[in-house]
């Protein structure tokens, strides 16, 4: 009864009826030996929104607050549109608490709505080191404000801009990068962005590398939010990459792929996100494509086509749980005189992020002399994972994972699927999440002979 008589009065609060008063009755029926349960409703009247007031923001401006609201002054006050606007301000991770409220005005039927507001840290400087079973042993340093203001020479905050420089090293692997994001440009919700990066990865046949890598690029980046769910985009990529060191008895499908390179490509995103939190999701959909064009009338050595999806979805199971089911799916062609997709640029799957329980990028084609990972023109993965808090900075997770690469897009979903099961630990810890996989192969791996189990073992730099 009291549950009813709850999502009653939250469905009159949707509606504007603030005061809405339910309640609950129960009659004993003598004929039918039930009990009757009716409910008493006093709507009250129906109230509007006077004004908004924004409060306790001190770097983060007012405009930033109200672009993300979807309750507006002198419309009928609803509940749904309040949880909206709640939840797209905590999807912007710039406070730590938010509060909506009502406050009284002179006038009948309306009330100020007051957003309420305490910020979270949102520039920092961070360093540290970890060890993953991808870079193995690796350092980073990176300067990062999420809340930047490049007009605001006192402080730099408060403009809801993503400015971040970072810098990693390690055994085998070096990257520089510079990103700067603006989310809303021309007044409208259009964002736009750059990268600049460097990076470099050595020769390490364990780990699915059997050549030494070396990339230079940038990207410029625009995006249009055209509602609350669907966005889409457009990016300029350019990047040079170099392949040398190849192992001197590879075959020579893998030598060919020595050299340097200069890639130019267009991409257009779509992407539908109804996630109830980006960062720490419970339920919803995630939804993503991307489709490149590389070469032709952009430019560049190489001319081929690449579609990359990923579709999520996230179901709560208790309030403490959630399932997450995964689907990746990629796809590469190549046009005009360009005979055969990049290694670089071709798809990969096996090991930490995509079928744990294999090694490194060793699901799919591999060289026949020293079994290096060659990768493919189709890609299909999927991940099935249960996470359970334990506590506030511990999660249990099981899952199951599945999928393979093909060498030519004709032959996707042919010959079968390589599959793991597995268990692990995510820890939130103040140098970031460490996620602490163990997964058993279900299939033999390419190139080996029995099956056997791995621990993935990864630090990221945020949670």
């Amino acid at each position: 009864m009291r549950r009813g008589a709850f999502n009653i009065e939250e469905l009159y609060f949707d509606r504007g009826y603030i005061f809405a008063k339910i309640q609950p009755l129960g009659i004993f029926n003598f004929r039918t030996q039930k009990i009757d349960i009716s409910y008493k409703i006093t709507e009250n009247e129906v109230f509007y929104v006077e004004k908004i007031d924004i409060r306790g923001n001190v770097k983060t401006k007012d405009k930033v607050i109200r672009r993300e609201l979807r309750i507006y002054p002198q419309e009928r006050f609803s509940g749904e549109k309040v949880k909206k606007s709640k939840q797209r301000l905590e999807n912007l991770g710039f406070f730590e608490e938010i509060r909506f409220f009502t406050e009284p005005t002179s006038k009948p039927n309306k009330v100020n709505l007051v957003v309420d507001v305490k910020e979270a840290q949102t520039g920092y400087l961070s360093f540290g080191g970890g060890y993953s079973s991808i870079n193995e042993f690796v350092g980073f340093i990176e300067l990062r404000q999420r809340n930047f203001d490049y007009k605001n020479f006192s402080t730099f905050t408060g403009a809801g801009q993503d400015l971040s420089l970072m810098a990693s090293f390690g055994t085998l692997t070096d990257q520089y990068q510079l990103s700067f994001t603006n989310p809303w440009i021309f007044g409208r919700p259009i964002s736009f962005g750059f990268d600049a990066y460097k990076k470099s990865h050595k020769r390490e046949e364990d780990i699915g590398y059997g050549y030494e890598q070396n990339i230079k690029g940038g990207a410029l980046r625009f995006m249009r939010e055209f509602t609350d769910n669907l966005k889409g985009g457009f990016a300029y990529r350019f990047e040079r990459v170099e392949i040398r060191d190849i192992i001197e008895i590879a075959t020579q499908e893998l030598k060919d792929e020595e050299g340097r390179f200069d890639y130019s490509s267009g991409e257009f995103i779509l992407s539908f996100d109804t996630r109830d939190n980006i960062f720490s999701p419970s339920k919803g959909i995630y939804f993503v494509n991307n489709f490149q064009i590389t070469g032709g009338l952009f430019g560049g050595d190489r001319d081929f086509l690449k579609y990359y999806t990923r579709l999520s979805f996230y179901l709560p199971l208790t309030e403490k749980s959630v399932f997450e089911t995964k689907i990746r799916i990629g796809l590469a062609d190549t046009f005009k005189d360009t005979e055969k997709i990049p290694i670089y640029k071709r798809f990969f799957a096996g090991g930490t992020y995509t079928i744990r329980g294999y090694n490194e990028r060793k699901v799919g084609p591999i060289d026949s002399v020293t079994e290096d990972p060659l990768g493919g023109e189709a890609m299909f993965v999927t991940n099935l994972e249960h996470t359970c808090a334990l506590v506030d900075f511990l999660k249990l997770a099981v899952f199951f994972d599945t999928g393979n690469v093909w060498k030519k897009k004709s032959d996707f979903l042919s010959g079968g699927l390589k599959s793991s099961v597995g268990m692990g630990l995510r820890v939130k810890t103040p140098i970031g999440p460490i996620s602490i996989d163990y997964g058993w192969p279900l299939n033999t791996e390419p190139g080996e002979e029995g099956k056997e189990g791995k621990f993935h073992f990864s630090i990221s730099k945020g949670f």
